[in-house]
């Protein structure tokens, strides 16, 4: 988002305005990139300087850098001295033509415990023992809610204000469309309050010529539609607007069909046609359908009978031939049901048995699992046993994450999590990587606590497992709090993003980096990410802290390394953007645990298994069942 070399320059200057500000104990006004996490009170906002996140700020120019299709992000933090700060706005100036601005409020959650185990000390369903996150990093007030600042409510004002020795902050999104020409654009941030004038600070955005790809790694994010209606109180037009807000950030709404009317309700996404104009879209992905549309999702369609059958032969042909997967999701993390390889027999002489598939989810071997599709857990994902059922003509995914293996979607989790995972899938063949929720607002496990607000509670997962998850299966926030939250309403029949999703973001985003640097550079290309990540996965020992960096200025470095690589009027399409990252997934695939490799390799593999894989693999499939329970 910012080119390396301005980087050292504004931290340092950061650093001299924060020496000046402090001696005056007055207002002091830092911007930072996206990759910072800074909480309302705490050290966030040095460590953020120091860490070269600052972006700057005074006479010094803000400098940034975007390809044609790219969204980058940048937050402005400001800080009151002893004295409160009354009426703080802050305002872009309109750049030129068609590059779009967006403003959020940054609302805070207060967490006073970790995402844990009860009955296992230092685990959680996000990370083991030894990689579990520092309570110093997390504690206190953290921002993850955005709410547009043309419908902050009253709760959560604009025009903001901030209590003394306190913090606010504006997230701004700036989009810059594939028709904008390249070249270099002037604007500046204006921020002021009651008592006047706080800060102008001067932006200069350099626009280069190549194309970001859309969508360069598949993320498939589920929603529950029940969610939906109770907690907003209707189903439309929150529906679309939350389709809308996941495509705009490269992300697929996984819809759920049980119905014909289900699917003509959800044809509009899977033709595209919600993303078009003419249904008030426009930004990234302008017409671009759904890459996938399951049937029951979690086994709502139950067990296999020929009436089913029926109603799925008059469902399946009707889906548009845009959509690349519909699986039918037969049963979610009983590895030893037979509803899935009963589905499958029953579907095996029906005529829609090429276009469906059978999936499940579950952490055993997915080469002797007879459904076509499997979802993995990402503690559990082994690439050779993927590689060897894709060769019998299956497939595997990945769903969610667990340190030290891959980021998890946990509140109390490293701010990099999911984008770290968009990097682990553009360089690993983990499929699809599917998210079990966006809008779980309800607690509704077994062991579940029922309905909580998320602005204010943290704590949105538990089951009677002992586990308590924070922010897990939260990735937007309800527009509208009908019954039970309305004094936290903002009145909008839609969702908000989080600044998790916009971490996302980041990562797909970097993931076309990749591909366009690949495509032209692709030894280069390929040693900067073996540098970000050495290990990820199945590379990674479960007894380890985590392998791949936790602050997001690696990820940055690593992104402006590939920056110098892109072709000039770069271009991918699709196709060329999926099988340029294959071929540094292959290419990384061979090289890599050469001692599983040969003659010898055959046999250290074989004792391993024999002497490990087993019984790990029974505790780690009994560990992923939890959410489930």
């Amino acid at each position: 988002m910012k080119r390396a070399s301005t980087l050292g320059a504004a931290s340092a200057f950061a650093l001299l305005l924060l020496a000046d500000v402090a001696a005056a104990e007055g207002p002091r006004v830092v911007v930072v990139d996206d990759g910072a996490r800074v909480r309302r009170e705490g050290p966030d906002l040095d460590r953020a300087i120091t860490r070269g996140h600052a972006l700057g700020g005074g006479d010094r120019a803000i400098e940034l850098a975007a390809l044609r299709g790219e969204v980058i992000a940048l937050q402005v933090i400001l800080e009151a001295g002893d004295a409160p700060l009354d009426g703080v706005t802050v305002d872009i100036a309109p750049p030129r033509a068609p590059i779009r601005v967006d403003r959020f409020v940054e609302s805070y959650v207060e967490i006073t415990a970790r995402s844990r185990n009860d009955r296992q000390a230092g685990e959680s369903l996000g990370w083991t023992p030894s990689s579990r996150p520092p309570d110093e990093d997390v504690l206190g007030a953290v921002p993850d809610a955005l709410v547009p600042v043309e419908r902050a409510p009253s709760w959560l004002p604009y025009p903001l204000r901030i209590q003394p020795r306190s913090r606010g902050a504006i997230w701004i999104d700036v989009e810059v469309p594939t028709s904008t020409p390249p070249g270099r654009v002037t604007t500046e941030i204006v921020i002021a309050h009651a008592g006047g004038a706080l800060s102008r600070l001067p932006v200069v955005l350099d626009v280069a010529s190549a194309e970001l790809p859309y969508r360069a790694t598949s993320f498939l994010a589920f929603y529950d539609v029940k969610n939906l209606v109770e907690r907003i109180g209707a189903l439309e037009p929150a529906e679309e607007q939350l389709f809308q807000l996941l495509h705009r950030h490269h992300v697929d709404a996984l819809g759920s069909i049980r119905s014909e009317a289900d699917l003509e309700r959800l044809r509009p996404a899977l033709t595209g046609a919600w993303y078009t104009k003419e249904h008030g879209y426009e930004g990234p992905g302008e017409g671009v359908p759904q890459a996938a549309v399951t049937l029951g999702a979690y086994g709502t369609l139950g067990d296999p009978h020929p009436d089913k059958l029926r109603a799925i032969e008059a469902i399946v042909p009707k889906i548009p031939e845009a959509v690349e997967d519909v699986f039918l999701y037969a049963i979610d993390e009983q590895c030893e049901s037979p509803r899935g390889p009963t589905w499958r027999s029953l579907l095996a002489r029906s005529p829609v048995q090429k276009r469906l598939r059978v999936a499940h989810s579950c952490g055993e071997d997915p080469r002797h699992q007879n459904v076509d599709l499997v979802l993995q857990p990402s503690q559990t994902f082994q690439q050779d046993a993927a590689r060897g059922a894709r060769d019998r003509g299956r497939d595997v995914w990945v769903y969610n994450g667990r340190l030290p293996h891959s980021g998890p979607l946990m509140l109390d989790a490293p701010a990099t999590s999911l984008l770290v995972d968009a990097w682990i899938a553009a360089t690993r063949p983990t499929g699809r990587w599917f998210l079990w929720e966006t809008t779980f607002w309800n607690d509704g496990n077994r062991g579940g606590r029922g309905p909580i607000d998320p602005f204010v509670v943290a704590e949105t997962f538990h089951n009677d497992d002992g586990d308590s998850a924070l922010g897990d299966g939260v990735l937007v926030y309800p527009g509208k709090q009908t019954r039970r939250f309305t004094h936290h309403s903002a009145g909008f029949d839609g969702v908000f993003p989080s600044i998790r999703l916009k971490l996302l973001r980041r990562g797909i985003q970097d993931a076309g980096y990749l591909a366009l640097a690949r495509s032209a550079h692709p030894a280069e290309a390929d040693a900067i990410t073996a540098r970000l990540l050495p290990r990820a996965l199945d590379e990674v020992d479960l007894d380890e802290a985590t392998p791949f960096p936790t602050d997001a200025a690696a990820y940055t470095a690593a992104r402006e390394a590939l920056r110098a690589l892109l072709p000039e009027g770069g271009r991918l399409d699709p196709r060329q953007t999926a099988v340029v990252l294959d071929a540094g997934r292959a290419a990384r695939q061979t090289s890599r645990c050469p001692m599983f490799r040969g003659k010898n390799g055959l046999l250290v593999a074989i004792a391993t298994l024999l002497v490990v894989a087993a019984p790990l693999a029974g505790w780690l499939v009994g560990r992923a069942r939890r959410r489930a329970s």
